[in-house]
């Protein structure tokens, strides 16, 4: 009995670890978009049978992140222009929802961590720490879908937000003038604190887009050096 419970543990873990680390190299790049996925190869890497490997593939395709090809293997999933802005387009209209929400319920002290994260934001820029930078910014954000207390529309975000991030890594990885606007956080920011639900929604939409268009340029230079 608790040896048959100790293995449905055991492949459970296998299967759940196969998965974070494959959609990890999915979303950081290392398996770049379109690229045959070779099951012994990648199982021999990641020290994982075949079998849990499998089954997190099968859960990466409903995800989106890697393809079912017609013989049964897997790629994985290409990238393309009309992807990226359906994905930022639709984030830039959840956030300017949820940034009139946490407009609603902002405090004193949400106010006081908000100020902190823009300001770490802006040093970080200043030093060209774009790790940081991005990690701080995302912060940011998150703060704000906390403070909506919009779960309904927070889990939709979260549901994209894998996908989002291989556009967002692809734009670190292949389009070298990608910055953070430290100023753009400030905007968003300063509106909030006004209760300016118009201009929040605006300005946190725009800088939405402008992500998006950095994107659009790194899909361009991909698909340039991969020709």
């Amino acid at each position: 009995m608790h040896d048959s419970m100790d293995a449905q543990i055991s492949r459970i873990s296998a299967k759940d670890i196969a998965y974070e680390q494959v959609k990890e190299k999915i979303i950081n790049c290392v398996l770049n978009p379109g690229e045959l996925i070779i099951n012994g190869e990648l199982g021999e890497e990641l020290g994982i049978s075949r079998t849990p490997l499998r089954e997190a593939l099968q859960r990466l395709e409903i995800e989106e992140l890697v393809n079912r090809n017609s013989n049964g293997t897997f790629s994985v999933a290409p990238i393309s222009v009309k992807e990226v802005r359906e994905l930022f387009i639709m984030r830039s209209k959840l956030e300017g929802i949820l940034i009139h929400d946490a407009i609603d319920n902002l405090t004193a002290q949400n106010i006081e961590y908000l100020t902190y994260l823009t300001k770490m934001v802006k040093a970080t820029s200043k030093i060209e720490d774009y790790y940081d930078t991005e990690n701080f910014g995302g912060k940011f954000h998150s703060a704000i879908y906390s403070i909506s207390q919009n779960s309904t529309v927070v889990n939709i975000i979260y549901q994209l937000n894998d996908r989002i991030n291989r556009y967002r890594r692809l734009a670190h990885n292949h389009f070298e003038d990608i910055k953070t606007s430290s100023e753009e956080h400030d905007y968003i920011l300063k509106y909030m604190i006004n209760r300016d639900k118009i201009n929040a929604e605006y300005e946190i939409e725009s800088h939405i887009i402008k992500a998006m268009n950095v994107a659009v340029k790194a899909i361009e230079k991909f698909e340039s050096v991969t020709k």
